[in-house]
């Protein structure tokens, strides 16, 4: 599969909240980098246990990709534009936070790395932690 086809297919199940879907992306040994873990989250169920946290914190969250997928065989890299309101429990390495009716938008850059099956194997994603967190009003 191709890095788009790839990207697409990770936008298009996350949407449809498709768990299998999406889990089906991920090798076993995946390793997640993300603003909002202080430690790289890892392993096989590491996909869709932060997608259903991601889902349950914001139930009607939309993905959309900004602009050409970069496609480099074993590297591929895309942007994001990610919209929703938190109406659920958000989950946080010290405990869940209470849903606070807030709308997010921001824009993410994730970068992956593919294993020899084309499966993701390292993803990366990049974004204003800050920013999302005050539009949540947990910081000023």
């Amino acid at each position: 599969m191709s890095g788009e086809a790839l990207a697409n297919a990770y936008v298009e199940t996350f949407n449809r909240r498709d768990r299998a879907g999406y889990d089906a992306l991920f090798a076993e040994d995946v390793v997640f980098h993300d603003p909002f873990f202080p430690e790289p989250i890892k392993g096989g169920s590491a996909a869709e246990d932060v997608a259903a946290s991601v889902w349950r914190a914001f139930p009607d969250i939309q993905w959309r990709l900004l602009r050409p997928v970069i496609d480099a065989g074993d590297r591929v890299a895309f942007e994001l534009a990610v919209n929703g309101v938190n109406d659920g429990p958000l989950a946080m390495p010290d405990g869940e936070l209470p849903a606070t009716g807030r709308p997010v938008s921001f824009e993410t850059a994730v970068f992956w790395t593919l294993g020899v099956h084309g499966l993701i194997i390292e993803e990366r994603a990049y974004f204003d932690a800050s920013g999302v967190a005050a539009q949540l009003g947990l910081i000023s």
